[in-house]
């Protein structure tokens, strides 16, 4: 993931600074005194020197992703952790270079509040929330500038501090079927006791509509229809649906999408008393 981070930071700089590709080096090393030394032509350099977990974006929150075949997925929400960069530039004792190419960077930097997608690279295009980018905002990873510069056998220089947020996945999700029936008892607290009680059913029936052509592609938008108890609904963005309190029996189903019209019975509940998970293909 970092490595994926650091080649989409590269691009970002390379692309938006408008650097030609031969002209200057952008490099995610330590800047000691020897590894500047060892420097032939322009360099920006991105130090990764901090990673913790940003506290502010915590989310404890469960989510529950709905599965083709009638299961469900219950996770928590990701971590999201920032990643700091000391960003400093080298040339070969010009300063005014220097500075010129470090405001350069700013400026790339400074225009992006997230990374644009189309530079993502590698795991970074499957995060699941946009990745913030923070440029040249105060840092409480470090207290004390010169501190770090001495520990890196260096001469203290202008630097950014650029700051990236990105998620991680937790490995804490349970799998399980969609529980699409439930009964429930009720009982009236009456005297004489014992109370009387009776059972009742609450039934629901759902699925997904795909494209015939290509099973992979949902159909949002398609028409379902419980006709005989004239019921109706509409598809979501990915391509479910879903009626609730469907009473028991048999009846008859009907799903019209792209003018094609589908027909078939069901029965509510299935044989193994549960809810019918009804998917077309259209």
């Amino acid at each position: 993931m970092i490595n994926d981070l650091d080649e989409t930071i590269r691009k970002l700089v390379m692309t938006h600074a408008r650097f030609d590709a031969n002209s200057v080096d952008v490099t995610f090393d330590q800047p000691t005194g020897d590894w500047a030394a060892g420097l032939t032509r322009p360099t920006v350099d991105f130090y990764l020197y901090d990673i913790r977990e940003n506290l502010e974006l915590r989310n404890q929150e469960w989510t529950v992703e709905r599965r083709p075949d009638g299961t469900g997925a219950k996770r928590v929400a990701p971590l999201r952790y920032s990643l700091s960069y000391l960003v400093t530039v080298w040339t070969q004792n010009q300063v005014e270079d220097e500075h010129a190419i470090l405001w350069r960077v700013l400026a790339a930097l400074a225009r992006h509040a997230t990374l644009p997608q189309e530079l993502l690279q590698g795991e970074l295009r499957d995060q699941p929330y946009a990745i913030l980018a923070q440029t040249a905002q105060p840092s409480m990873a470090i207290g004390n500038m010169p501190d770090l510069w001495g520990v890196m056998e260096n001469q203290l220089r202008p630097s950014i501090d650029y700051v990236v947020t990105v998620a991680m996945d937790r490995d804490v999700a349970f799998t399980g079927p969609l529980v699409l029936t439930k009964r429930i008892r009720v009982g009236q607290r009456e005297a004489p006791y014992p109370a009387q009680v009776f059972d009742q059913e609450i039934l629901q029936v759902a699925g997904m509509v795909r494209a015939k052509d290509d099973p992979e592609r949902a159909i949002a938008g398609a028409v379902v229809r419980l006709a005989d108890l004239g019921l109706e609904t509409e598809t979501d963005a990915f391509g479910r649906y879903r009626f609730a309190n469907v009473p028991a029996g048999e009846h008859a189903m009907e799903v019209v999408a792209g003018g094609r019209t589908q027909r078939r019975s069901i029965q509510v509940p299935t044989a193994d008393r549960a809810a019918p998970y009804v998917d077309w293909e259209v």
